[in-house]
């Protein structure tokens, strides 16, 4: 019975691991998207307000 519950133990850690794991590369990559279309954002505001004739 010991055994049985120690890989259950050891389980649910892995698994939290697993799910932090996934939700911090999900947090990163948001990050820079955010990064990426700020920078594509200020671009089209420079172009847009630019004084060319």
């Amino acid at each position: 019975m010991k055994i049985y519950q120690n890989r259950k133990n050891g389980q649910s850690m892995l698994e939290y691991i697993m799910v932090l794991a996934m939700t911090l590369g999900i947090l990163v990559t948001l990050g820079f998207f955010i990064a990426v279309f700020k920078d594509y954002g200020g671009r089209i505001l420079e172009i847009v307000s630019s004084d060319y004739p």
